[in-house]
């Protein structure tokens, strides 16, 4: 599996799944199987697969910077620049009349 995503969810899934058959099997009413197996899954998921979510933080990023950026470093801070220039132009006010 090299999709990231795809990995995580099955492992969270999987987890899940396993918890609520195996409080299923010991006894525990269903309802409570599920709830159970929910928090602990999400408890598990956060200790065990950090490492998968840092990896879907970085293509995250990556891919942010990648559609946004123009791969240029110059040409992005003269954009920049570009734009806090206009918008610094568009939160004028306009000047107020003068009363007589």
């Amino acid at each position: 599996m090299r999709n990231v995503w795809l990995k995580y969810t099955v492992y969270r899934l999987g987890l899940f799944v396993g918890l609520t058959i195996l409080f299923g099997l010991i006894g525990l009413p269903w309802v409570f199987a599920v709830l159970l197996a929910a928090m602990l899954s999400f408890a598990f998921s956060m200790f065990f697969l950090s490492h998968l979510r840092d990896e879907i933080s970085k293509q995250l990023h990556e891919k942010r910077v990648n559609s946004l950026g123009s791969g240029d470093p110059e040409s992005d801070l003269e954009n920049e620049a570009v734009d806090k220039a206009l918008e610094g132009n568009s939160k004028k006010t306009p000047a107020k009349p003068k009363s007589k």
